[in-house]
Order: structure tokens, then C-alpha cells, then sequence
């Protein structure tokens, strides 16, 4: 059962396969016991995610009164030489692991900020008492954002802008790196944002009213095949309330859609005393799927859905044509590839190869569909 439910805020998105992801974290005031808890969620994530570049992460002990459990800032990234899609931040985190090395160095790829003041439980077995509040379930969901589980929306007034987040929006708290400027483009996790007519909120104009109306609409959802894929293709439902909430809305899973004991419920803004749970649901590392991460095999498996497996595609990047290496052959096999604003932009049946040529650059998703199994492949077209 939750109690006097808090917000765990998260601010800011800023800026093949590989091994098990390793993270160095450093603290300020943190407490020993509380070090072994957060030490034990990032283990959780190393344990999903694969990268061959460490993460690095600033952790605070730090009195916030009651404004929330905990808040992240993720560096970040945009325009470097591997990105999957122009003009959009990644977070360093995931840019590193794009990349296949560090973008950052001498830089955090992300700050935590853990609220000194709350009565938490410091345990690793999920059982906190009726008024603790779990401390590895907060770093965990923490960690997600540092990750790239955020974007960057804003709203003032009735208008509404990505990439116009500001330093002074969150002081006094402040970044271990410098503050980027964000030039008004998107997160990469902005950019699977829809609204209830299946407009995707990055192709409207910026800053505007549109944006502002969409982002207290409580009708905004997640646009990424693979997430919803593994949500059994039901709609995911992202934070939005009617009244717009710096670091939580359009950050965070929907609350009422996922409540406690949903296998899904890690992402959403609130936790509540008592409540538990170490691990970030099928819905989660779908998303993250989406946006450029690479899992560990098996990830998935214990799940309430599975993430489907992949298909290999290449050459990647591809200039002409492509190839579809484990392609399963049969007259009710369909191919489609889709840009990341979820249009379809060339469709075939049973096929191994496929013109790519009159393709604008960017990052494209191929999903196969045979005998009702769907399997997922991204390339980039140069």
C-alpha cells in the first residue's frame, strides 16, 4: 500500500552489442549504508544494458523538504559522428554506448540528487516498513533517467517548447558539467511523444500552443514499436497532467496507468512509503530499446512480455541496398521500415533485400511480421 506519495522528479535530457554496462559513482554526503543500496540498482541496470564505455555518476545527499525523493540531471550529447537521428540530445550515457567511446571526458554522465531528509529504507530485499521509503527502488528509477528515460519539455503559460530548459529552472540544485545550450531541438525520447490523433509532438512547431495544449492534454503516448511491442501492443500511456509539472510531465509513465504492483510502475513520478520494486518493466526497456539502447541477452524472459528478438540488417549504415541476414521466409511474411516518427516509408512481402537508395538520411526501424511473431531491426541510412 502507498502513502503520502512524493514526486521523484527528473529534470533534463541534455546532451553493436557490447558487454555487461559498468558504472563509476562517486557521492557527496552520502551515507555508507545508503551507498550499498544505490551501488545495488546500478547493478540491476548493469545486469540489462550493454555498453563498452563505463558511466559515471555524482551522487548528492542533499535536504530537499518535502519537494521530492530524488532528482536527475543527465548530461548530454547531440550531432556527434555515430548519432543515430540529427538535430536531437541523447544523453551522454546512451551517446557513449552509441558511440563505442567517451564523448565526455572529465564530465559526470549524470548528477543525482537524493532527498537527506527522507526516512529511508536502506535494505536490498524490497521489504521497506509501512513509513520507509525504498531506497534502491528511487536510485533505480533514478538511474533510469540518467540513462535517457527523459526529454526535454517545458512549458510557461499556454506555450509550450522542447530544448528551451534553462539552469535557473532548478536552482539552487546545479550540474557537476556544464549546462548545454539546447538550441530548442528535442531529446530522443521526445521524439517517440504523440499526442491522442497520432501526431508526433517533435514535427509541430516550436515553441508553441500546440505543444502547451498536448503537453497538459493527459493524451500523450509512446510512439516506439519495440515498447509497445512488448506491451502486447497495447497503447503506453505517458505523464501528462492538466496541470504541466517541470521534471515530471511527458517524463514519466502514467501513474493511474501503472499503479503499484503493475510491472510497469518503476517509471512513473510517484512512490510511496512501503512500496517496492527492483526491477524497470517490460514497458522501460522497451523504451530504452527505442532509443538506441542494446539489452543483455535474455533480458526480457522473466518479463510479463517479452522484448521480441532482432533482426540483423546490413550493411548499416547503407547507402543502397540492405540485407536481411535472419530473415524468415514465407509468403505471409511482411517487412515494413518506418522512419522514427513512426510513418511507414517502404513495405514488402517476403523478402531478403530491400532498395533503400531514395531514402532521406536518418535512422529507420524495420519490423517483421510472420505467423503473428514480430521481430524489430534499426539501420542508418548515409
Amino acid at each position: 500500500m502507498r502513502h503520502a506519495l512524493l514526486p521523484l522528479l527528473l529534470p533534463l535530457l541534455l546532451s553493436c552489442p557490447a558487454q555487461a554496462t559498468s558504472f563509476s559513482i562517486t557521492y557527496t554526503g552520502v551515507p555508507v549504508q545508503a551507498q550499498t543500496a544505490i551501488e545495488y540498482a546500478a547493478g540491476i541496470w548493469s545486469g540489462i544494458l550493454e555498453s563498452d564505455v563505463p558511466i559515471k555518476v555524482h551522487v548528492n545527499w542533499f535536504p530537499m523538504g518535502g519537494l521530492a525523493l530524488g532528482i536527475t540531471f543527465p548530461n548530454g550529447r547531440k550531432d556527434f559522428a555515430t548519432a543515430p537521428v540529427p538535430s536531437t540530445w541523447y544523453s551522454t550515457a546512451l551517446a557513449n554506448s552509441i558511440n563505442g567511446s567517451e564523448l565526455n571526458p572529465g564530465e559526470n554522465d549524470f548528477d543525482v540528487y537524493l532527498n537527506s531528509g527522507t526516512s529511508w529504507y536502506y535494505g536490498t530485499d524490497g521489504n521497506p516498513g509501512n513509513s520507509e521509503y525504498d531506497l534502491v527502488s528511487v536510485a533505480l528509477h533514478e538511474f533510469g533517467h540518467g540513462l535517457g528515460f527523459v526529454g526535454v519539455s517545458k512549458k510557461e503559460g499556454t506555450i509550450g517548447s522542447f530544448g528551451l530548459l534553462q539552469a535557473s529552472d532548478f536552482a539552487p540544485l546545479s550540474t557537476s558539467f556544464p549546462w548545454p545550450e539546447l538550441d530548442t531541438l528535442p531529446g530522443i525520447f521526445d521524439r517517440y511523444l504523440k499526442n491522442q490523433l497520432d501526431e508526433v509532438l517533435t514535427n509541430a512547431q516550436n515553441p508553441s500552443d500546440f505543444l502547451g495544449t498536448a503537453f497538459t492534454s493527459n493524451q500523450v503516448y509512446w510512439n516506439g514499436p519495440i515498447a509497445l511491442a512488448a506491451n502486447g501492443d497495447n497503447s503506453i500511456r505517458i505523464y501528462a497532467p492538466s496541470t504541466y509539472a517541470l521534471g515530471s510531465s511527458c517524463v514519466h509513465l502514467n501513474e493511474n496507468s501503472y499503479p503499484p504492483s503493475s510491472a510497469n510502475e518503476l517509471m512513473t513520478p510517484f512512490s510511496g512509503a512501503g512500496d517496492s520494486n527492483h526491477w524497470p518493466g517490460p514497458i522501460c526497456i522497451g523504451m530504452l530499446r527505442d532509443i538506441g539502447w542494446n539489452v543483455a541477452p535474455g533480458v526480457g524472459i522473466a518479463e510479463e512480455y517479452t522484448v521480441p528478438s532482432g533482426l540483423m540488417v546490413y550493411p548499416n549504415p547503407a547507402h543502397e541496398m540492405i540485407f536481411l541476414s535472419n530473415n524468415e521466409h514465407s509468403a505471409r511474411t511482411t517487412i515494413v521500415v518506418s522512419d522514427v516518427s513512426g510513418r511507414t516509408v517502404l513495405a514488402a512481402s517476403d523478402v531478403a533485400s530491400m532498395d533503400v537508395s531514395d531514402l532521406a538520411p536518418g535512422t529507420y526501424i524495420i519490423t517483421r511480421t510472420s505467423e503473428g511473431q514480430r521481430a524489430f531491426g534499426t539501420f542508418v541510412k548515409e
